[in-house]
């Protein structure tokens, strides 16, 4: 999980780079024909640097999209594998529980709290079941 939060950091970082690249070229698509109504730089440069940066424009927000995918799955990793660790906690202070429920009959607070430890036992195993299987199933079908 640690790698993963570094990945995540990682992808966060470059997310502030390409949405700076992103503004900074919609910035100097508005400021170029200006500078070509007023003289400052002449009609065939401004198209040019036009083009150029519309290109980059495209690259950014192509990158930005594919960088979005990439973030998107390593969040959903990350909800699952957490999901797993939370499950199997849980198992822990159970299986400590009913082993001293075994030695001697829980108080009402026990039994709540086994019953409690069940419940989320069985809602978030579903829950990381289901997000280990929707990774899984995305990673073949990329094949």
């Amino acid at each position: 999980m640690a790698a993963l939060r570094l990945s995540l950091a990682e992808i966060r970082h470059k997310e502030e780079q390409l949405d700076t690249s992103i503004a900074q070229f919609r910035t100097q698509l508005r400021r170029l024909p200006r500078q070509t109504i007023y003289g400052r730089a002449p009609l065939d440069m401004a198209l040019s640097a036009m083009g150029e940066v519309e290109e980059r424009l495209r690259d950014a927000e192509e990158n930005h999209r594919r960088l979005l995918t990439i973030k998107k799955a390593a969040l959903d990793e990350l909800a699952a594998l957490e999901s797993v660790q939370q499950v199997d906690k849980a198992r822990k202070e159970l299986a400590q529980l009913k082993q001293q429920a075994g030695r001697q009959e829980p108080s009402p607070e026990g039994a709540a709290e086994i019953r409690r430890l069940e419940q989320f036992i069985a809602e978030h195993s579903k829950r990381a079941e289901q997000a280990i299987t929707a990774s899984f199933e995305e990673r073949r079908g990329q094949r």
